[in-house]
């Protein structure tokens, strides 16, 4: 690494971390103006409502780098650029004969790392803290009840509860529908497990009945040939293992709940029975997969206007920078709805950036006069 790849480095990595700062205090503060009155609510002391404040963004801040780590990325990229413009560096180092490729070099490497801290992001940190998204502004101790209905447990468990605690981790009105698949893969009501209060055992990974558990069976009875009435028998039961955790039935109050999970749970619920659930994961996988080059995408758009061997206007580049990378973001955006909305492949819409503006980006390099 030359002093040159040092020096730009070090530029960069500064931008990079103000970017940061300011962008994510800017969304935390916007976010705040809008929704100051659900912390209110309830009429809380000042110092509580700051600490609920604090403690409701500071578990947010994973899922705010996740969204807009593309444009602190292009916008750090485009900053250290600049000030080499403003400061007249690049006429030295084109004068030296160092090529505008070769200066953005360190740029591009950096932020395929910056990359790798996303894709950590959302592998490991955003699944950790999914419970504590799935709070509402309004209650963020956690001492709200939830309604849970026909939630998924496993492959073929529903679960149902009037009352889901999770401060307390209790349930109140459980009812649980075991299903039975046929050859051909229709789900058919086998027995069904209720209790009127249930509490969460950690080590033993499964829900203590303490109040009415059981166990009701159907079966039918045959006779001569005829079959009978169904027969129903009720056996007591005092534990139901669960697959779901407490945290994991609380993130799944929040409607962008299977958002927040990792690769590797996407693909353990990729192989349930459900057709929708499944296009679904399809397309957060391949937008997972597609995100990091997008955002190599829409730094190189940036980077393209700031890459000039003659001295220009900065606030001319960084208009027609922000202008063209505004452009890129609302025809993606609206292009994937269209096709979301219609009968095509799930994983088009994470694609259809890559597809309609790599073109682009390849003639705006290409024109680089260096």
């Amino acid at each position: 690494m030359r002093i040159l790849d040092r020096y730009i480095l070090r530029n960069f990595l500064y931008s990079y971390v103000l970017s940061l700062c300011v962008l994510i205090s800017l969304y935390v503060v916007l976010d705040l103006f809008v929704n100051l009155d659900e912390f209110t609510e309830n009429r809380k002391p000042v110092l509580q409502v700051g600490r609920d404040i604090f403690d409701y963004y500071i578990y947010n801040v994973p899922l705010y780098f996740a969204q807009l780590s593309g444009v602190i990325t292009a916008f750090a990229a485009c900053v250290t650029l600049a000030r080499l413009q403003r400061q007249n560096e690049l006429v030295a180092i084109l004068a030296s004969g160092t090529s505008l490729y070769r200066v953005a070099t360190p740029i591009v490497l950096a932020s395929l790392a910056m990359n790798g801290l996303l894709v950590l992001d959302q592998e490991f940190l955003l699944p950790h803290v999914a419970p504590k998204l799935a709070r509402e502004r309004d209650d963020v101790e956690g001492l709200r009840s939830y309604g849970i209905w026909c939630v998924r447990d496993g492959d073929n468990r529903l679960l149902s509860a009037q009352y889901f605690s999770p401060k307390q981790q209790e349930i109140r009105g459980l009812m649980v529908m075991e299903l039975n698949r046929s050859v051909n893969q229709r789900a058919q009501l086998g027995d069904v497990i209720t209790a009127t209060r249930a509490r969460w055992n950690r080590e033993r990974h499964g829900w203590d009945l303490t109040q009415r558990g059981m166990r009701i069976m159907a079966a039918e009875a045959v006779t001569g040939g005829m079959t009978s009435e169904a027969s129903v028998t009720r056996v007591p039961l005092d534990f139901y293992p669960c697959e779901l955790t407490p945290d994991e039935l609380l993130s799944r109050q929040n409607a962008q709940w299977i958002q927040f999970l990792s690769v590797r749970e996407l693909n353990r619920m990729q192989r349930q029975p459900d057709d929708n659930l499944r296009r679904q994961i399809a397309q957060i996988k391949h937008g997972r997969f597609t995100l990091p080059i997008s955002n190599m995408i829409l730094l190189l758009l940036g980077m393209s206007y700031f890459m000039c061997r003659l001295p220009n206007s900065v606030l001319t580049q960084g208009a027609k920078a922000l202008a063209t990378c505004a452009t890129a973001f609302m025809v993606t955006f609206i292009a994937q709805q269209l096709v979301a909305s219609g009968s095509f492949p799930p994983e088009l819409p994470a694609w259809l950036p890559i597809i309609l503006f790599t073109p682009v980006v390849a003639v705006l390099m290409d024109n680089v006069k260096t």
